[in-house]
């Protein structure tokens, strides 16, 4: 069976960690899963047609759960509570892979032209409250890099609760954090955003219904609080005006940044992100921001895995990075460390 550009044995290990490292603790249903694929080499073989630079057990899974969410009366679909309310908790796995085998076209045709742009919304339990106590009052230019649909553009518009306690805002969008140590940054306002900014090689329209179901389908199947979220936020995002801008080369993410007005605070961020860029990439990226802080003041938050960043800081979680550029003087410093979905903060 000859896997597509994929070593099998990296491929397996891709499952273990991603069940062991991401799975484990908030999605027994992808836990289990991801287990039991690692050990198929009929599975493995499917997946090994994921796209180049993509995370191939969250694309995987997703293009099983799109399927699923299309098809609900397939007999899988009853193990899914994102589809079924009376679901069967236990899983059969040779259910789930009977349905791979029968649809494995469809999965690849999936693999192949859709990619992961997750929009994890709880990220923004630790963006809203660094940028509102930096700013208060202040209206803020905002650009997302790899802002997917930019649902975390619209932080302003979600309330939001810590250690189970609403803290401030009014919404059907709620956003839910437990404190793990350290203190909350201090703020009396939710930050203000004159224009919100999203780039990405290939940005969400949430008008088109495939794409807001594709959106759906990326979110882990027996999430439903974070589902029921997803789809309150897309309802608000529709309403919402996004400057959504294409660009896949570093000179066309300059273009659009440098147009930026200087009159108005600017913000720059990316949350698990920059994973999917070259080393070279990253070097030639920052580069950017660099010189964009040395020609304007400038606040680059960047949220992302230890693997990321130029300095090893030692911690096996996402770290959360502020560099403020002001008035020529660069400094750089971790303001928290959270897990990817955010739903556990330590502020530093």
């Amino acid at each position: 069976m000859a896997y597509q550009g994929v070593d099998k044995q990296k491929l397996r290990e891709r499952f273990e960690r991603f069940a062991e490292n991401e799975c484990k603790e908030i999605s027994p249903l992808y836990y289990n899963l991801s287990k039991k694929i690692s050990e198929d080499n009929e599975l493995l073989y499917i997946a090994s047609f994921c796209k180049q630079r993509q995370p191939i057990p969250n694309l995987f899974l997703a293009s099983v759960h799109y399927l699923l969410r299309n098809n609900p009366s397939e007999p899988l679909a009853g193990y899914y509570p994102s589809i079924t309310k009376a679901f069967n908790s236990n899983l059969s796995f040779d259910a789930f892979k009977e349905f791979c085998i029968r649809n494995k076209k469809h999965i690849i045709a999936l693999e192949q032209t859709k990619i992961v742009q997750t929009n994890a919304l709880n990220r923004c339990a630790y963006l809203m409250p660094i940028l509102s106590s930096l700013f208060d009052s202040k209206a803020v230019n905002l650009i997302d890099i790899g802002t997917s649909a930019g649902l975390t553009l619209n932080m302003d518009k979600y309330e939001y609760h810590y250690n189970n306690s609403h803290f401030i805002g009014e919404s059907p969008v709620k956003i839910r954090s437990e404190i793990k140590g350290g203190e909350l940054p201090k703020f009396e306002n939710i930050v203000q955003i004159k224009n919100k900014i999203g780039i990405d090689q290939n940005p969400i329209d949430l008008k088109v219904n495939e794409n807001a179901n594709w959106l759906k389908a990326l979110v882990w199947a027996d999430n439903t609080e974070r589902l029921e979220k997803v789809e309150q936020a897309i309802q608000i995002a529709q309403q919402e005006h996004i400057q959504f801008k294409k660009a896949k080369t570093i000179l066309e993410f300059e273009e659009i940044i440098q147009n930026q007005e200087k009159n108005t605070p600017l913000v720059i961020y990316h949350t698990h992100v920059l994973y999917q860029f070259t080393v070279e990439e990253r070097k030639e990226f920052w580069g950017l921001i660099d010189t964009i802080g040395s020609n304007r003041d400038l606040t680059y938050l960047a949220a992302e895995g230890r693997s990321v960043f130029k300095k090893d800081y030692g911690l096996n979680a996402t770290i959360v990075e502020i560099t403020k550029y002001q008035k020529g003087v660069k400094t750089t410093e971790v303001v928290a460390t959270t897990n990817g979905h955010a739903n556990r903060i330590k502020w530093n």
